[in-house]
């Protein structure tokens, strides 16, 4: 039913009952129209095909509003501000081969990490006169943020070498998923906010926003003409954290959305070209990552699965590592996902910690430049 409250759908008993009710009106109210008789499945066929439309037609009535568009079409209602969904992008990195001096790794060599990732140099690397060979172009062999690696990260050569003693992937970054409905809705609001009359940095995050592979971005600024230690950011100055994406695409944001004349800083330093071909300095930091350990105990039954183990360790990884900067990791909500997703758990207990030695029932609060980060190695489940 549409009317000034908006559109109401009825269930398929209601439908049921209505029918019903019209079905006595036409037949006499001796008329049989319970689930075993000929009338009563014929109006449970015909309401099974009623409630269909009702949920079609409720699908196309919610898809005018952001709120409660899904998918395609919310994707064109991003279009109608200028928003596109960001796709899924590939992270890339640093690896570093130790072995024989002279010794050259092939473009296209794969390296995969203990958690499956699996990454492809794209240029021949050497191994130089003090044993190491490094190249700073190491792709990640598919799309998604699994794939990314602040710290340093031991790995192993797909195809294995006696030349190549050691591989190390770091400062893997950018890899990003697609964008969900969710996270795509709020650049919508954010977008529908900045037309109207705002803060210069609305409209600076609103563009680092835009960039694939961005979840998050936090603007620290000080207006004084003091230095401010505790956020390292000096006079006159803001300083810009951004979680996820390519730092030359971020630097390129935050280049044309911000006001000629504003100081940035932070260590990725950016030289960033303007239409003249004139070179400017751009500055921002990526966030400090906060390493989080897990320790789940299991009392199984026999319902338990053979691969329940990695699926509790991708689990954590999904949520501890999508937490966001500056937002707090609950260990409660990893026991409802926990047992939400995996049968055969009896009983579970579960613990957390920034270090294996002090895990304890707790969550971890992180600051607004922290992120969470934890792999697979870090989740022990017994």
């Amino acid at each position: 039913m549409l009317d000034k409250n908006g559109f109401t759908r009825p269930t398929y008993n209601e439908i049921v009952e209505q029918e019903s009710e019209k079905w006595a009106q036409l037949f006499g109210e001796n008329a049989q129209t319970n689930s075993h008789s000929v009338g009563g499945i014929i109006i449970r066929i015909h309401s099974y095909f009623l409630d269909k439309l009702y949920q079609l037609s409720e699908l196309i009535y919610n898809s005018q509003f952001v709120d409660s568009a899904v998918g395609t079409t919310l994707d064109q209602l991003g279009s109608n501000v200028g928003l596109t969904r960001q796709p899924g992008q590939v992270a890339i990195g640093t690896v570093r081969f130790t072995g024989t001096v002279g010794f050259v790794i092939p473009s296209g060599s794969l390296v995969r990490t203990p958690d499956g990732s699996e990454y492809m140099t794209s240029e021949d690397v050497a191994i130089g006169q003090d044993g190491t060979g490094i190249s700073h172009y190491l792709y990640a062999n598919g799309s998604g943020t699994k794939y990314n690696k602040a710290n340093e990260t031991q790995a192993i050569m797909v195809t294995p070498s006696e030349s190549v003693t050691a591989v190390t992937v770091s400062e893997v970054t950018g890899g990003a998923d697609q964008e969900s409905d969710e996270s795509f809705r709020a650049r919508i609001d954010l977008a529908n906010k900045t037309v109207m009359p705002s803060s210069p940095y609305n409209g600076v995050i609103s563009a680092i926003e835009k960039v694939t592979g961005v979840t998050a971005v936090k603007i620290i600024s000080n207006d004084t003409l003091v230095d401010d230690a505790q956020t390292n950011t000096p006079a006159k100055s803001i300083h810009i954290y951004v979680n996820g994406g390519y730092k030359d695409d971020i630097a390129e944001a935050i280049f044309t959305s911000l006001a000629a004349g504003i100081r940035t800083v932070g260590n990725q330093q950016i030289e960033v070209a303007d239409i003249a071909g004139g070179k400017h300095q751009v500055c921002f930091d990526y966030p400090t990552t906060k390493d989080v350990y897990v320790a789940v105990k299991l009392v199984k039954t026999m319902e338990y699965p053979l691969d329940g183990d990695e699926q509790i360790k991708k689990i954590c990884m999904d949520y501890i590592n999508g937490v966001g900067m500056g937002n707090t990791v609950h260990y409660s909500y990893l026991y409802r996902l926990i047992y939400d997703q995996v049968p055969g758990i009896q009983v579970a207990d579960i613990k957390i910690g920034t270090s294996r030695n002090q895990m304890s029932a707790q969550d971890i609060e992180l600051t607004n430049v922290e992120t969470a980060q934890v792999t697979s190695e870090k989740v022990v489940v017994s």
